[in-house]
């Protein structure tokens, strides 16, 4: 069999073309076949791929590439590619091809928007058949509309719509049709056609906009089988407009879950949301978190793995149930865990695993030996070995943390792999297999039953891993496991925030795979879910890095960074103060002594304290040298004495960086420390135009490219809709790069990303390409929100962003009027916690606001245990109109 391939392209002498395709069922690698193309002049390229005969249809797929003379990748097509279905036999094939460019609104063509809010009827491809194909890239239309193809020709309808050839969705945004060689008959060699659309009723039509498009036919009796790729459809656009929920799933409530929500109660969510003519249910982080099996582990953002679900999760109910005396006894424990307030995460994940123990003795033995598990294992063998591993050892030595396992403290593949295939530890090791079987057939089920509905699941990526990870464990090279993840200073947490996640090493990440590990994660999302939230992705852009050795947030750095050699902040703060002061922690006498009283003239001769030539000043020393918080500093200096020291750590100016030696940054928000205030005015001038310009100016187009690598390389091969968490300290690049990627930014009313005379951004500014949502779990809720305003905020609000003139409105009818006005703001998703779509209704609303705060992120030990406190069920008995006044606001919103 012989394929031509032909495509239009105008190039730069120096410029060449590519093709890149394989058999679709080949591997992804060495299945892949690399074909250049001619320039025939004028644009024009082509090339002959010549494929054994075979037995059966073949599914070819490709896209075009333009290199340079060397072979240098210098522009891709995008996500999209070619398809091609060949027939049986030895034949001649022709394809005319369009290039493929990222569309103007790639979110249209994502999972969430292309299969859910416009599902299709998809009708298979069929045995190809000798004619004309044309396929033609669109997203999803509207319920009742139809796609036509008319031309010049007699076939086509010469360009009468009534005559047009309708196209049948081929699923992924994609439609097709044939014109039969029969019905071609004296068509001419060059052809032009156009698009449209019409409604079932018919007769109104919408044409495609532009120049006509346009074809030569070859020779028929050379090339039988005939195909015009083309892109994008040529329309308005059309702008995707939706709303949902959010929920933590630990927090949703059912009639059967065991104390905590589970993926029964996940369906529930989706009925609920389907039935207020909602499209989405987001929930928080699902990955495992078992390190401890106490409170700790209920934080869903500390992941032992990236790639295995919390077993926690599981919906007993949707497994064979055990004998009858025994099923009796563990569902009164289960009602008593499901009627606390909140969840008892310790208690309800013994009895879980306790079930599961039992059930894997009934059932999963068996389970092991299937076709579907074995499907699975091939699938997930990469990641879910090494799980399994982890899960045993940290259950053999008690603790989660590789460090506390003797002999087991590095992994070692040959070691990990004789381990895991030894019988004697084949049960143990099946167990945990077993369970992430489980977990993977219950929430492929869940996604199905939620497409089935038409509603999108919406996933958490967080940015971070445990430092005590499988992920860390297997590879720690691909970590910078010396420093730890977390946020500069903000509204929500002066002091910052340092989470205790090693931060990445994107370089070696880069070099091993272009980013592989990240596709990996991105890959697995898309087995259950069709959108997902970037937790804190600025980190894509920069991550505030703070040292192992400390605590406080405001110690931290921004890395990627440009920072400045110490001759370098010399010259631009003072020429004759003494610079290297500045380096550590610096102290007065007066604040010594009013802190530690006679213990200052013990720390005198302790080796910790350090005089200056700076009058009262003394240096403290930190860092590696001092981590006031290990048991030796305690011990030296006294618990009391140690922690006043562990806080007065903060009290520098300059902030060492860790890659590169002699090369310091500003700490951040210096101009609110002790320290500032002792400074000379002159230096604090020039302290302030500097840490100004560092952290707003210097690194702009440095976290622009940096993202542009990173999110780049990862937005190009997913069908996932992607969302930004991007609140907190905003980079001026990342509007763009978002924009550019076509990412959507999260939009908070109380959190302008710019300036706003009032102090609140209006919902009808917000970007198309945008989430909107009233709240966070990380802040208060709606109600907590304004009932943390004074009665004059409260006033300002009601007058300039409301924009009320009348009376003040009941509370109840100010909720709805600002979800009204998030509705009708141009976001393309307006995805509310369910706490805020329960203020419409002020029989759901908890006693105080405060309670409804599902995580405080000052607090490094919060517990995650917040559980709404009836089911969806009993919260829409309890006010009957409540789901239909959500469905009525949304239709009037015109949203899907």
């Amino acid at each position: 069999m012989t394929v031509t391939f032909s495509i239009e392209y105008w190039a730069q002498p120096h410029e060449r073309l590519t093709l890149v395709g394989r058999v679709a069922d080949s591997p992804a690698h060495s299945g892949a076949q690399t074909l250049p193309l001619e320039h025939l002049g004028e644009g024009h390229w082509q090339a002959t791929l010549h494929l054994p005969s075979a037995t059966s249809p073949i599914h070819y797929i490709y896209s075009y590439r333009l290199t340079d003379e060397t072979g240098a990748v210098l522009r891709e097509e995008w996500r999209i590619p070619h398809e091609l279905h060949l027939p049986a036999g030895d034949t001649a094939v022709f394809t005319q091809d369009r290039w493929i460019d990222s569309p103007e609104d790639a979110p249209a063509f994502s999972a969430a928007f292309c299969d859910i809010l416009g599902q299709q009827a998809t009708a298979p491809e069929g045995a190809p058949q000798p004619g004309l194909t044309f396929s033609v890239h669109t997203p999803a239309l509207r319920r009742g509309e139809r796609l036509l193809v008319t031309g010049s020709c007699e076939a086509l309808g010469s360009w009468d719509p009534k005559k047009a050839l309708p196209l049948t969705y081929r699923g992924q945004g994609r439609w097709g049709a044939t014109l039969p060689a029969s019905a071609i008959g004296s068509t001419p060699a060059s052809l032009r056609y156009k698009y449209l659309l019409s409604t079932d009723a018919g007769y109104t039509y919408l044409w495609e906009e532009g120049e006509d498009r346009w074809i030569n036919l070859p020779d028929s009796t050379v090339y039988p089988y005939c195909y015009v790729q083309d892109s994008y459809l040529h329309l308005p656009s059309r702008p995707v407009r939706t709303a949902g929920l959010v929920a933590p799933l630990f927090s949703l409530r059912s009639d059967t879950d065991w104390g905590i929500g589970d993926f029964g109660a996940l369906r529930e969510a989706i009925d609920f949301a389907a039935e207020a003519g909602m499209h989405a249910v987001q929930l928080l982080p699902i990955n495992d978190t078992t390190s401890t099996r106490g409170t700790a582990d209920s934080y869903p953002y500390n992941a032992i793995s990236v790639d295995a679900l919390h077993p926690i999760y599981i919906d007993p109910e949707a497994l064979p149930a055990l004998p009858s005396e025994e099923r009796k006894a563990f569902l009164r424990e289960a009602k008593a865990l499901r009627q606390l307030p909140a969840v008892d995460y310790p208690r309800v994940l013994e009895l879980k695993e306790r079930f599961l123990r039992r059930a894997f003795d009934l059932q999963g033995k068996a389970d092991l030996t299937s076709e579907d598990f074995r499907l699975f294992y091939d699938e997930a063998a990469a990641w879910l070995r090494p799980y399994a591993l982890y899960c045993v050892l940290r259950d053999q030595f008690g603790s989660g943390a590789p460090s506390d396992w003797a002999g087991w403290e590095a992994y070692d593949e040959a070691k990990a792999a004789a381990y895991l295939d030894d019988a004697a530890h084949a049960e143990e090791v099946g167990y945990y297999y077993w369970l992430q079987f489980v977990l993977d057939r219950q929430l492929q089920a869940v996604r199905s039953y939620a497409e089935e509905r038409g509603v999108f699941l919406k996933g958490d990526l967080p940015i971070g891993v445990a430092p005590h990870s499988v992920d860390v464990w297997m590879a720690p090279h691909l970590f910078h496991t010396e420093q730890s993840a977390g946020a500069p200073p903000d509204d929500f947490a002066a002091d910052g925030q340092n989470w205790g996640f090693p931060t990445y090493n994107w370089e070696r990440m880069q070099e091993e795979g272009d980013f592989r590990w990240w596709r990996q994660r991105f890959e697995r999302q898309a087995r259950y879910f069709h959108a997902f939230r970037i937790d804190h992705i600025l980190g894509f852009f920069r991550i505030w890095e703070v040292p192992r050795t400390q605590r406080s947030g405001l110690l931290g750095h921004f890395h990627p960074a440009l920072p400045y050699s110490l001759e370098e902040w010399q010259e631009k703060l003072a020429p004759t103060f003494p610079i290297e002061l500045l380096t550590a922690p610096l102290v007065h006498e007066d604040e010594l002594t009013a802190r530690l009283g006679d213990s200052f003239d013990d720390l005198l001769d302790s080796g910790y304290l350090h005089s200056t030539a700076l009058a009262g000043l003394y240096q403290l020393t930190y860092g590696e040298q001092a981590d006031y918080e290990t048991e030796a500093a305690q011990r030296a200096l006294g618990a009391d004495v140690a922690a006043v020291l562990a806080e007065l750590c903060t009290e520098t100016a300059l902030i060492a960086d860790p890659y590169k030696a002699g090369h310091y940054h500003p700490r951040i928000a210096l101009e609110r420390s002790r320290l500032f205030a002792r400074l000379p005015e002159e230096l604090q001038e020039r302290w302030r135009s500097v840490s100004d310009d560092y952290y707003y100016v210097r690194h702009n187009e440095l976290f622009r490219t940096t993202a542009l690598l990173r999110l780049g390389a990862l937005t190009s091969h997913t069908r996932l809709l992607l969302c930004a968490e991007d609140l907190g300290m905003i980079p001026a690049s990342v509007p763009a790069v978002l924009d550019e990627l076509q990412v959507l930014s999260l939009e908070l009313e109380r959190m302008p990303k710019a300036f706003t005379p009032t102090g609140w951004a209006r919902p009808d500014s917000f970007p198309a390409r945008s989430v909107a949502t009233t709240s966070t779990h990380d802040m208060p809720s709606l109600r907590g929100w304004w009932h943390s305003l004074s009665a004059s905020e409260q006033e300002r609000y009601y007058r300039q962003e409301l924009l009320l003139t009348e009376e003040v409105p009941s509370e109840e009818a100010l909720y709805r009027r600002i979800i009204e006005a998030h509705l009708a703001s141009p976001s393309a998703a307006v995805l509310l916690p369910l706490a805020d779509w329960m203020s419409l209704d002020s029989r759901l609303w908890l006693t105080t606001p405060a309670e409804e705060q599902i995580n405080r992120p000052e607090d490094p030990h919060h517990y995650w245990g917040y559980r709404f406190p009836r089911s969806l069920s009993d919260l829409q008995a309890a006010a009957p109109e409540w789901r239909t006044h959500i469905k009525h606001l949304i239709t009037l919103s015109q949203r899907l």
